[in-house]
């Protein structure tokens, strides 16, 4: 019996199927690319740790009265430093000086050291800034009222605070403070990001903290970039 040339064709219902789950399979796998992208991007993120709320007034190196307000919208890498200090603060101010070299030259960073010293003058500074040959104002060397900084540093940046070195225990008697030696990162909307131990003289820990806020820098300045 031969078929009717006029009737419809009979449609293989594979045919049909078979694209729309091709197309559902691929958006699932899509989707799942998505989530572990994202799963990354959480894992990668540096921790909010605090916010700069307020302002603080400062004198810089170069004489000049500044405030940390006007650092509104870049990224922050901050440290404490005393010139005569003969613990570790010129190691602090190395490492930091090769993470200059690295992204000083991107205008949405700025580097800054707070004194510990009430003593260390705006002149004194500057000296200690150009024997590293520190020269740009891209990164800032600052003082200001003791109690008004050192507080800042502690509740603000979350910083351990300042300790004054008993007489009897000195190396010498520029050996006055104890300080922390940690560097923070602060990103563009005023949050602390991370302390890094970055001086440390464990070279394993060492390697460890500089690496980390290499990273941390890299997302950090990522997110910065992003659209608003």
């Amino acid at each position: 019996m031969t078929q009717d040339p006029e009737s419809p064709k009979t449609v293989n219902p594979w045919t049909i199927w078979i694209p729309i789950i091709i197309i559902m399979l691929g958006g699932v796998v899509f989707y799942n690319y998505l989530v572990q992208q994202s799963l990354k991007r959480d894992k990668d993120r540096p921790p909010y740790l605090g916010r700069l709320e307020k302002d603080l007034e400062l004198i810089e190196r170069s004489g000049k009265t500044v405030h940390l307000n006007d650092l509104k919208g870049k990224v922050i890498l901050a440290g404490y430093v005393y010139t005569r200090c003969p613990r570790g603060c010129a190691l602090v101010v190395s490492k930091m000086k090769k993470l200059y070299e690295e992204i000083g030259d991107d205008p949405a960073v700025q580097f800054l050291s707070f004194t510990v010293d009430p003593e260390d003058t705006p002149q004194i500074l500057s000296e200690f800034a150009m024997r590293f040959g520190i020269t740009k104002d891209n990164w800032w060397f600052v003082n200001g009222p003791k109690e008004i900084v050192r507080n800042y540093l502690t509740f603000q940046f979350k910083f351990a605070g300042v300790k004054e070195v008993p007489e009897a225990e000195r190396f010498n008697p520029d050996d006055k403070f104890i300080h922390d030696m940690k560097v923070a990162i602060v990103d563009h909307k005023g949050n602390i990001r991370g302390h890094y131990d970055i001086a440390n003289v464990d070279p394993e820990y060492e390697k460890f903290w500089s690496e980390r806020i290499r990273k941390d820098l890299k997302f950090i300045l990522a997110e910065q970039k992003q659209p608003k």
